[in-house]
């Protein structure tokens, strides 16, 4: 107003008028920091002055150089002051920080999580909403249990990655996650799991914050808010765990392998109106950009989002006995299982060479 009015009145009245400190109206703002402008140059304990590039390149080459320094602003004010500078930590710390020398910050203690606001997903598309979560397996030949994790569409109720070991880290559920989305985009997924040790692990957490994934957590002792993979894990119960005795954890890899392939192609879910995953993806999200994976048994090949085709190493895995795997074979006549036999050796000569 005092901009446009300017012509008609002076200065002085138009900020009366408006009730504007003329202070208010004269400020223009210099778009720097705030305070006294920082000093380009230090002082040494003989008088003389250098400029902060030196202090930086001193601390690099003399004292970051040695083996097994790794030193935060604190102790880099000390090496300093030991090699003749006068210098405070508030500069120190100024100057790593522009010249990106800080050590990166430990995390202890919770963090913030994110819970559960809704506990029916509605309206979910394919791979925007996944469920994770672990079971444990009883491999009778080693007589321990093994951790079985699960991630699955919430959308499709597809498994798009597991993983079987004797023991289950948070790192372990980076390399399952990252494979499983290997060639999606990942900004607008949901993760849900619920609250194991390994699901709130900072180094997940950073690895999912960097992935632009949100993640939320079931509230405790609350199963039903997860219902989606807790149903997928009472199908594997009843289906493999049930009817299963493993000898190794070779053997239940194959076993499981076989049975998410049949799961993701085959078998029908009362959920998704008694059809497969795999039918029920493409039939209601056939004009969807996010195609599903490509699953035969033998091979996992990813649909059109992916870079080039993948081939998992764990769908080569195999029986480690020629009579581990013929416990396998359904009931049929001599002649037919001598035959599926013979191949099989000869698939395992063709992976040994």
């Amino acid at each position: 107003m005092v901009e446009q009015f300017k012509h008609r009145a002076s200065h002085v009245e138009l900020c009366q008028w408006l009730t504007v400190p003329r202070s208010s109206h004269y400020y223009r703002p210099s778009n720097q920091k705030r305070g006294h402008k920082p000093s380009e140059c230090t002082q040494r304990m003989d008088g003389t002055r250098v400029a902060n590039q030196v202090v930086v390149s001193t601390l690099i080459e003399q004292v970051y150089s040695q083996e097994f320094v790794r030193y935060g602003y604190q102790l880099s004010t000390e090496e300093l002051r030991e090699l003749g500078f006068v210098i405070n930590e508030k500069k120190v710390y100024r100057l790593m920080k522009e010249n990106g020398l800080l050590l990166e910050k430990i995390t202890s203690g919770r963090f913030k999580r994110n819970w559960v606001k809704w506990r029916k997903i509605e309206n979910a598309q394919p791979l925007d909403h996944l469920c994770m979560d672990i079971k444990y397996v009883y491999v009778h030949g080693s007589r321990r249990n093994a951790y079985l994790l699960a991630i699955m569409d919430v959308a499709t109720r597809y498994v798009l990655g597991w993983s079987l070991r004797w023991s289950m880290k948070h790192t372990d559920v980076i390399l399952s996650l990252h494979g499983a989305l290997h060639g999606y985009t990942t900004e607008s997924i949901t993760l849900r799991t619920d609250n194991g040790s390994r699901f709130i692990a900072h180094g997940l957490q950073k690895y999912l914050t960097n992935q632009q994934i949100t993640h939320e957590f079931t509230h405790v002792a609350t199963p039903e808010e997860n219902s989606y993979v807790e149903s997928l894990f009472s199908c594997v119960d009843r289906d493999v765990i049930q009817s299963y005795e493993f000898e190794n954890l070779y053997h239940a890899k194959d076993v499981f392998e076989r049975y998410f392939n049949h799961h993701n192609v085959k078998r029908r879910r009362h959920a998704l109106g008694r059809k497969s995953p795999l039918q029920y993806w493409n039939s209601h999200f056939h004009c969807y950009p996010v195609r599903p994976p490509i699953q035969k048994y033998g091979d996992f090949v990813k649909g059109d989002d992916t870079i080039k085709n993948q081939t998992r190493l764990s769908s080569l895995v195999l029986p480690l006995t020629k009579s581990e795997y013929e416990v396998n074979l359904p009931d049929q006549d001599d002649n037919k299982r001598e035959i599926v036999l013979n191949v099989f050796e000869k698939s395992v000569q063709v992976i040994g060479d």
